[in-house]
């Protein structure tokens, strides 16, 4: 037999002894050797520092992740209740205006009743101009009535909204600052 050229040391020899049993062991296995069977105390705490890293960033991954859905369903819960809110809200000003249509309707067929009940032309024009200003009024009074309440009904639809955006940039700014 020939002599080997280099010289092994004793702790090169000892530490590829472990590799050398794993791969022989496996038979036609890969000749890679995991880190804990190295028995390099460096390799094993690089190793279990890397798992620690792995397992952080993917429980840090799952919080934001949870997080996300929590947020979205959340806005969802408020656009639901806001449009709730519009539908109830439009149902309420149709019926304030078939409400004011028909006090209109009946108001002018008391008017015409009024007008063919004159007997002058002077009369008749003093009722006209009385009509007109009552309604003008009535316009006016029911302009009012109808932008209130949409002025209402706008600011009833956008706070389930604004309620959602202030908790959201609460819960952000509270995140940025720890």
């Amino acid at each position: 037999m020939s002599k080997p050229t280099k010289k092994t040391s004793a702790k090169a020899t000892a530490a590829s002894a472990p590799a050398a049993k794993a791969s022989s062991s496996k038979g036609n296995a890969s000749s890679v050797v995991p880190f804990a069977l190295l028995g390099d105390t460096a390799s094993t705490k690089s190793f279990e520092s890397m798992e620690k890293l792995m397992s952080n960033s993917k429980n840090q991954y799952e919080k934001i992740s949870a997080d996300a859905s929590n947020a979205s369903r959340q806005g969802v819960e408020a656009i639901t209740k806001s449009c709730n809110i519009l539908a109830k809200g439009t149902e309420q000003i149709m019926k304030t205006c078939m409400a004011l249509a028909q006090q209109s309707a009946e108001r002018n067929g008391e008017a015409f009743k009024t007008l063919l009940a004159c007997k002058t032309l002077n009369e008749l024009t003093e009722v006209q101009n009385k009509i007109a200003q009552e309604n003008f009024d009535e316009a006016m009074t029911a302009g009012t009535k109808l932008s209130e309440l949409a002025i209402k009904i706008s600011t009833d639809v956008f706070e389930p909204i604004n309620d959602q955006m202030s908790q959201s940039i609460k819960k952000a700014s509270e995140a940025m600052a720890a």
